[in-house]
């Protein structure tokens, strides 16, 4: 669950990467975007073993109540693209993400320049296509809303995925509830291409809001996150080739062979920001846990 959780959180939080798009990008430049995060846990302990109940309540705070991962506020993500690759870098944890296709693979690697640290995850595009096709259970709704973006009028779609599963007596629940303002201006990236199932566009302004249950005896976990982003800036330019290139001073870690690798990495780096005065988190706005496209966002 927790890795399942994690590779969500990795495409959504740097900009809704999509598995299902498998052509080449012909578009070549610079996409900045806004974005808005809540993100809320909350866990319980059901145990009456003193001993165990402690050891519980312990591996939940480390790992689920302060999580690296979470965080709340909002932030600048930068995407460059050119071919099958694109780049994303966030603000917010001083990430870069580089996504590369080939071969009908999808390669993600995350690093911190900060800790020159990093880690690396290959997904089967066909696999990942047919488990996302799997989540949505319904099919995409035109509400009839059209949003104006940069000048492009977008039509809002709402779509819904969720996910069960039950494996050693462990239950997990999650549930997305997406909008997209879809724009299929022939000049915008990627526009001739299905982001979602159905429909061709390019989302320049969406809501992700996630809802996670996990439970067994021993605890439960919830979680919540509010995900809003809107496109500022598309900027067609050359790109380099090495603008995709690992640093040569990362060390790179494999995340199928170390998962917990990840969460470790993410932990070290937020310890160096926060000891450097770097990590800026805002208080939740509970108001925005929901989130709408039809909303003026204040962020």
């Amino acid at each position: 669950m927790k890795k399942r959780l994690l590779f969500v959180l990795m495409l959504a939080i740097c900009g809704l990467g999509t598995t299902t798009a498998q052509t080449e990008n012909t578009f070549e430049g610079e996409i900045t975007s806004r974005v808005h995060n809540v993100m809320r846990f909350k866990s319980q302990t059901f145990t009456k073993n003193i001993i165990a109940k402690m050891i519980v309540k312990s591996v939940l705070k480390k790992h689920i109540d302060n999580s690296p991962v979470n965080y709340t506020g909002t932030y600048d993500a930068t995407t460059i693209a050119k071919g099958n690759k694109t780049k994303v870098i966030s603000s917010y944890n001083n990430s870069v993400m580089i996504t590369a296709k080939e071969d009908g693979k999808m390669k993600m690697t995350m690093y911190f320049p900060y800790i020159k640290k990093g880690y690396f995850t290959i997904k089967n595009l066909e696999e990942a296509k047919q488990q996302s096709e799997k989540m949505q259970t319904g099919a995409p709704e035109k509400t009839g809303e059209t949003i104006n973006v940069l000048g492009h009028t977008c039509d809002v779609y709402k779509i819904k995925y969720e996910l069960a599963t039950d494996t050693l007596d462990t239950k997990s629940e999650l549930n997305l509830h997406n909008e997209f303002a879809m724009c299929d201006d022939s000049d915008l990236p990627l526009a001739d291409q299905e982001y979602v199932k159905g429909v061709k566009g390019v989302p320049l302004k969406y809501t992700n809001n996630t809802v996670s249950h996990t439970s067994n005896k021993m605890a439960s976990i919830d979680f919540v996150m509010s995900l809003a982003s809107i496109t500022t800036s598309i900027t067609p330019k050359p790109v380099a080739d090495s603008e995709f290139d690992i640093p040569s001073d990362i060390k790179i870690y494999e995340m199928e062979k170390d998962p917990k690798s990840a969460t470790k990495l993410m932990e070290e780096n937020r310890k160096y920001m926060e000891k450097k005065g770097l990590w800026k988190e805002e208080n939740p706005d509970e108001s925005k846990i929901y989130d709408n496209l039809s909303e003026e966002w204040d962020y």
